[in-house]
């Protein structure tokens, strides 16, 4: 999911609130579910052979569990493996070598942009357990970029002490001849098998701006900015809003009582509104609404394996963001950059996986911010606004109303929720994140109802 910042806004069907004991048991459904597939992982960890590790696995932190080594005697794990050794060592020729042609260029052209930004830890890991016969896979690529967060060990966060990879999906193509199929022997063997090469590399979904060509890239206390080297100047031009707005985001989440888990963001921007459609959409179909910037979560590396250093989080939860400022962001950069930013900070204390919360819930509350930290005008007050609220109430943020022509009504509408619960108890950071992980609006945080809100709308 993309969260976004947009222009324009319109009106849609009802929608009664939800159902809190409903809500729950499809919670418990779910943990079910996944406590079945953890129980039968779980098994294939005792019942499979493993050699004793020495070393530093032996410092391996209690939430690793490698239950599916994925890297068994093949020429595709001997390359990644290979890969993801060179990125350690940052040693770029050598995280060069197993690639040749146009994917070599690519991964040149990520390492070079990459280290632009700034990291320190990288990796790279497939999604699936064996490339498909035409010898292609999907994998995860990326690194723990400049103000990644990342939560200290002790403080009950189940990423605590580990490193965020902000990671994105390419599909990697390896030399024809590549056998997909693993060894069942790899005990019995003396000789690793030979790194396969990579032939092609390319994003999965969504191009992003290191893609496609050089950056140009601007630091600050608590931002990265960057762009294409042919909008250098664009960049350097809004390094100061950029930064100036970091601190108003910060600033604002701990006046609602938030932690912030990151001191910055790291976003990208653009004048081309080609250029900036293509980052966001890829070859999939635009929304109807105007959009000025948005925040797209990151990925991790899903799944636990021998090649991955062990202090690297691993699973489904999103792990940071990209931020990228679009044209339609010029005549309010930094009210659109304290959106984004907001959007950045929710999803690191709110990390998106299993349900996905109605995306009001995001939305609502960067929009929200803008209002509380003085750069906007509470839009609840337009009377369309209050107008659409009280015939509908929630059915005024519906996701259609949200990406429609007319999304910052619903944007508005959806903004009065917290500013209610901001007024009424001062909860609109808790009930924020337990939105997201409780799969939507009236959680157990929340002691107030619709027809609360709906109430003191009218009255402002």
């Amino acid at each position: 999911m993309t969260d976004t910042t947009p222009a324009p806004a319109t009106e849609a069907p009802e929608r009664k609130p939800r159902n809190r004991a409903a809500r729950t048991m499809q919670i418990v459904i779910a943990s079910l579910g996944v406590g079945a597939l953890l129980m039968t992982a779980a098994a294939g960890v005792v019942l499979w052979p493993r050699t004793p590790e020495a070393g530093p696995t032996a410092d391996v932190p209690v939430a690793w569990a490698p239950w599916a080594d994925n890297d068994l005697a093949t020429p595709t794990s001997a390359t990644f493996a290979e890969m993801n050794a060179a990125m350690r060592d940052k040693d770029r020729e050598r995280f060069l070598a197993h690639a040749t042609g146009d994917a070599a260029t690519q991964l040149a052209l990520w390492w070079d942009n990459s280290t632009k930004i700034g990291w320190d830890v990288a990796a790279i890991a497939p999604s699936d357990f064996d490339v498909d016969e035409t010898g292609t896979i999907e994998v995860i690529l990326g690194a723990q970029y400049a103000f990644a967060a990342k939560p200290q060990r002790g403080d009950g966060d189940r990423d605590a002490g580990l490193d965020l990879i902000q990671g994105f999906a390419y599909t990697v193509t390896f030399e024809p001849g590549t056998v997909p199929s693993r060894s069942f022997d790899r005990y019995e063997e003396t000789e690793p098998p030979e790194p396969a090469t990579i032939t092609s590399i390319v994003p999965a979904r969504e191009p992003n701006p290191w893609d496609e060509g050089e950056i140009h890239v601007v630091k600050r206390d608590h931002v990265v900015l960057f762009g294409m080297s042919d909008e250098a100047e664009l960049v350097d031009q809004n390094a100061d809003a950029a930064e100036r707005s970091a601190v108003i985001a910060l600033d604002t989440i701990r006046a609602l009582g938030g932690e912030p888990t990151q001191d910055g963001f790291v976003s990208a921007i653009t004048d081309d509104d080609e250029r900036f459609q293509r980052w966001q959409y890829g070859k999939g179909t635009p929304w109807d609404m105007d959009v000025a910037g948005y925040a797209r979560p990151t990925l991790r590396p899903q799944i636990a394996q021998r090649f991955l250093d062990p202090v690297i989080a691993t699973g489904s939860d999103t792990s940071g963001t990209l931020i990228v400022m679009g044209p339609g962001s010029a005549t309010g950069r930094e009210q659109v950059f304290v959106h984004e930013f907001a959007h950045g900070l929710h999803y690191t204390a709110a990390p998106g996986s299993f349900i996905a919360p109605p995306v009001a819930v995001h939305e609502g509350f960067a929009r929200f911010v803008e209002w509380k930290s003085g750069l906007a005008d509470p839009g609840y007050l337009r009377p369309e606004v209050k107008a659409a609220i009280a015939a509908q109430g929630m059915g005024a943020f519906t996701d259609e109303a949200l990406r429609s022509k007319d999304a910052n009504l619903a944007y508005d509408a959806a903004g009065s929720f917290y500013a209610y619960a901001d007024a009424y108890d001062g909860s609109a950071w808790t009930m924020a994140v337990d939105s997201v992980l409780g799969g939507g609006f009236f959680v157990d945080s929340t002691d107030f109802t619709e027809a609360d809100w709906q109430a003191w709308v009218a009255s402002q």
